[in-house]
């Protein structure tokens, strides 16, 4: 890789793939927390719901 415009295009495309890749490391983070607090707010709601129930 002697000619300057190979080696340009081989670290943009390089940097972007790793880009990429840490956007979508990022978007599984969000989506599974998001899947974690949805989880944890029904654990949450069921016991409310019963003593609801109970009170009524």
């Amino acid at each position: 890789m002697t000619d300057p415009a190979t080696l340009s295009f081989a670290l943009t495309y390089t940097g972007t793939l790793a880009v990429a890749a840490l956007m979508f490391i990022g978007q599984l983070a969000a989506f599974a927390i998001l899947l974690a607090l949805a989880g944890i707010v029904r654990l949450l709601a069921l016991p409310i719901y019963a003593l609801l129930r109970r009170i009524e």
